[in-house]
């Protein structure tokens, strides 16, 4: 029934998805409440959930929406317990991962570094996608097409 694991992704086998006679929403439903049972599972959401989009609207599950592709995602995300981590992964023994929504696995440090630029520390929230368009301003030059982030005031403003 389970082809594989590929965190945060459990994907189901292709004879159970092929099979017309299984209502695929409700073998997730099923496999879902399965795993939420397990106390190192903090969520469990199926793919067909994560379709409808009828979901409550907190940090978490947002988190969770944001990572799903109808097209290349697994059948139910897994979301597992804060410093929790399944650390087998097909006989290798690994010691940490990312990608939870967990705070503690989201922070990641952004350096930027040139002559005119001061020492200090951010401590608060940014985007990756403002990068980018933090960058043009600073170099006084158009953002890249499509760019949606927003400059990070503390680097431009933190000119020598």
């Amino acid at each position: 029934m389970i082809a594989t694991y590929d965190h945060p992704y459990l994907y189901l086998s292709s004879e159970v998805k092929n099979d017309r006679e299984i209502d695929q929403e409700m073998l997730e439903a099923a496999v879902v409440e399965e795993l939420s049972k397990f106390p190192s599972v903090s969520l469990a959401v199926s793919s067909s959930a994560l379709r409808r989009g009828n979901l409550p609207d907190s940090d978490l599950y947002r988190a969770v929406i944001n990572n799903f592709n109808s097209k290349r995602s697994g059948d139910v995300y897994v979301v597992f317990e804060p410093n929790w981590f399944i650390n087998d992964f097909d006989s290798l023994t690994v010691a940490a991962t990312h990608g939870s929504p967990w705070n503690y696995d989201t922070y990641v440090p952004v350096v930027f570094a040139g002559v005119s630029l001061r020492a200090q520390t951010v401590d608060r929230a940014v985007q990756t996608v403002d990068v980018a368009v933090t960058l043009s301003a600073y170099m006084g030059i158009k953002p890249p097409s499509g760019a949606v982030g927003v400059p990070l005031t503390e680097v431009l403003e933190n000119l020598e």
